[in-house]
């Protein structure tokens, strides 16, 4: 017996459906990371270090799954990690802030978590030429 072209065409739509609702299914799920926070510090000379920081986004930020938030949040704490670290490091310089450059920056879980690495170089002091 020759199925109809409706049947077909019924038969067809009912798998779609389903592929559509456990696809949905499968999207809302989401597997939360977890990573350690803090930062790492590699001296790569006298008043010359690299900074890499991890820091997670403010709890309401997660909370509200507000991904702008997050990434705002957890950057931040991230740059506060290493700016404490480098005031540890070098307490007696003046205006050591002036001196981090950040090399690169990424995001895990949504903007949960922030990676920055940071490059801290105290620049060569300036001579000062002879006055006769």
């Amino acid at each position: 017996m020759k199925k109809s072209l409706s049947s077909k065409i019924l038969q067809l739509s009912a798998i779609c459906g389903f592929l559509f609702c456990v696809s949905n299914c499968l999207d809302s799920h989401r597997d939360r990371i977890h990573m350690d926070t803090g930062v790492s510090v590699k001296t790569l000379g006298p008043h010359k270090y690299q900074f890499i920081a991890i820091g997670k986004a403010s709890v309401p930020s997660v909370e509200e799954q507000d991904l702008f938030k997050m990434k705002k949040t957890s950057c931040e704490a991230a740059k506060l990690q290493v700016t404490q670290r480098l005031d540890e490091l070098e307490a007696d310089q003046k205006h050591r802030q002036f001196f981090l450059e950040q090399k690169e920056q990424k995001y895990f879980g949504d903007g949960e978590y922030c990676e920055l690495t940071y490059i801290y170089e105290l620049p060569q002091a300036k001579k000062q030429k002879d006055q006769p």
